[in-house]
């Protein structure tokens, strides 16, 4: 990112040598042979001239300037391999004042800071400069005073240090957010930034100055193919992925399937080896995939995907970026504020709104699983209940027995287990229909519900003519109470039945009480239904309550270990 303009305006003249031994040209050519055999440049307009292995040779003449402090000559392009500096001119002859370049130790700069620098003499009226690299071949150069050097570093530190910063910020966001909902779209996209980042910081000469100071050149010849592949890939995958493209086009699909392989080839080759061709690749391969994903995106529009018109504009500015940034790469456009920083606005507004897009499908998804819990919940909660009476079920029942158990044996407390069955009920069906056998069940049991005193106290559809309720913390004495207050308020119904012999519908009730219960639920409704079966062995409406020895309040564990099975 620019800084506020500061420093010398300087023109120049260029002179491009394919030969890259070639020494320099001013030890055996006048000043003036020089400017008459190259091409006059205005420096302050940022020239470049794409991607050569030609070496460049800069003349600069030095302008009028205030002698009384030091001057630097600034160099703003970090990604330079080699650049010698020599000061003098014909009279004096030529020095070599400075050589460095991101091909040449850290330590090889006079200035910390991500571009280059170097203490110019006051008496040199020329200032001679040597580019070459295999990169983008470019010269912004400009005069420093000593005094506006500080707040030209500082600028550029604090503008580069906003940008970083946000970057870093959405890697931690989106890697929170990842580890909550461990959806992979965020986890390529936290890939994604970082791949980003990890660019920004090659290109802008930043990762050298405060990560890779001591690397002896290899991470600054390779760190872009290798970034650009893996930015790509991971743009592919979580593309795929947000806008589920294998549901969008099967054919595009492909396509992404392969421009990732083909990314990923790239960081590989970036790793392998360093020309110029794959610096070139990696400058405009990113457009093409830019390309498709801006395709994708309308695609996405078009059938009203979720997030897609966020994911056009996100991806169109980074289109734009992209392109002009290559360009000027490739010396097809000028190198200026808008061309140069235009890979960084584009990266701006492209991570801008997709943190929206990315907001807009946390929500939708958070949306989508509470309705999915709420249903879950909903279906769940029929499955318990009966269809025709509208009380739980079996299944119900089974859950809630077992709970009701354990709380029983943990707080050493009573249960009561009451089977309840209508008496010839069969016989009613054949003689009044199934219809009205369904109306006598729901009434049966809306008269049972009310008969229950207590919230904890259940009533559950067992099966056909077959109820059973659950009474926790109840001894014998009230477990019976309840049972006969159902057996009169059904009798209290009087619902003729003429295949009875009370000529109207009755129940027979089968009754456990235990304390201490240490038992299987099912060990448990066998001995409430030996109960059922002795109420109807003694003619049916009646109660009966399971004894052993005698005792209306059963010990359920000691009737286990005590009566054998094929006895109940």
């Amino acid at each position: 990112m620019d800084v506020k303009a500061k420093g010398i305006p300087l023109h120049g003249w260029v002179l491009v040598d394919s030969n890259p031994d070639s020494p320099n040209p001013l030890l055996t050519n006048s000043t003036e042979d020089f400017k008459n055999s190259s091409q006059y440049v205005d420096l302050n307009r940022r020239s470049n001239r794409g991607y050569s292995h030609s070496v460049y040779w800069v003349l600069v003449e030095l302008p009028e300037r205030d002698l009384s402090q030091h001057w630097w000559l600034e160099y703003g392009y970090p990604l330079i391999d080699y650049i010698d500096v020599y000061t003098g001119s014909d009279a004096t002859g030529w020095t070599l004042k400075g050589s460095t370049g991101d091909q040449r130790s850290w330590y090889s700069r006079e200035v910390y800071s991500p571009v280059f620098y170097f203490n110019l003499p006051s008496d040199s009226p020329y200032v001679l400069v040597r580019l070459q690299t295999l990169g983008s071949m470019q010269y912004p150069l400009r005069l420093i005073s000593e005094s506006e050097l500080p707040s030209v570093r500082g600028n550029n530190i604090f503008m580069h240090g906003l940008f970083f910063g946000a970057l870093f910020i959405m890697i931690f966001y989106n890697m929170f957010v990842f580890v909550m909902s461990r959806e992979l779209a965020y986890l390529y996209y936290v890939c994604l930034i970082g791949a980003i980042t990890v660019f920004e910081l090659a290109v802008t000469g930043f990762g050298n100055m405060y990560f890779w100071r001591s690397d002896d050149g290899w991470v600054n010849e390779h760190v872009q193919s290798i970034t650009v592949g893996f930015c790509l890939t991971f743009v592919v995958l979580f593309t795929r992925r947000f806008l589920k493209i294998n549901e969008l086009n099967r054919t595009l699909d492909k396509i992404y399937i392969i421009a990732g392989l083909i990314s990923l080839v790239l960081a590989v080759f970036g790793a392998l080896q360093a020309s110029q061709w794959l610096v070139s690749f990696t400058a405009l391969w990113p457009i093409a995939v830019v390309f498709l994903i801006v395709y994708a995106s309308v695609l996405g529009l078009l059938k009203r995907q979720s997030g897609a018109t966020l994911f056009l504009l996100a991806w169109s500015g980074g289109l734009i970026g992209a392109v002009l940034f290559a360009g000027q790469m490739q010396g097809w456009m000028p190198s200026n504020t808008i061309t140069v920083n235009a890979l960084k606005w584009g990266i701006i507004l492209n991570v801008t709104l997709l943190s929206f897009s990315l907001v807009s499908q946390i929500q939708k998804l958070k949306q989508e699983k509470e309705d999915l819990q709420q249903k879950a919940n909903e279906n769940y909660q029929l499955a318990l209940i009966d269809g025709l009476t509208g009380i739980p079920n079996r299944r119900a029942f089974d859950e809630r027995l077992f709970g009701e158990l354990e709380r029983s044996r943990r707080d050493k407390t009573h249960i009561a287990l009451m089977m309840i069955d209508i008496d010839y009920f069969k016989n009613f069906n054949d003689a009044y229909g199934h219809q009205m056998g369904d109306d006598t069940l729901i009434r049966t049991a809306l008269v049972m519900h009310g008969c229950l005193r207590r919230p904890g106290d259940m009533l559950f559809r067992y099966g056909g003519e077959e109820f059973s309720i659950i009474l926790a913390d109840t001894h014998e004495e009230g477990a019976n109470n309840t049972a006969q207050r159902i057996m009169k308020e059904i009798q209290g119904l009087c619902i003729p039945h003429k295949e009875s012999p009370f000529k109207q519908v009755t129940v027979s009730i089968g009754l456990a009480v235990a304390k201490n219960a240490n038992i299987k639920p099912a060990d448990f409704i066998q001995v409430a239904d030996e109960a059922l079966y002795k109420a109807k062995r003694s003619g049916r409406n009646t109660v009966s309550i399971t004894n052993s020895q005698g005792t209306s309040v059963v010990n359920i564990g000691d009737y286990f270990k005590n009566t054998p099975k094929d006895t109940l």
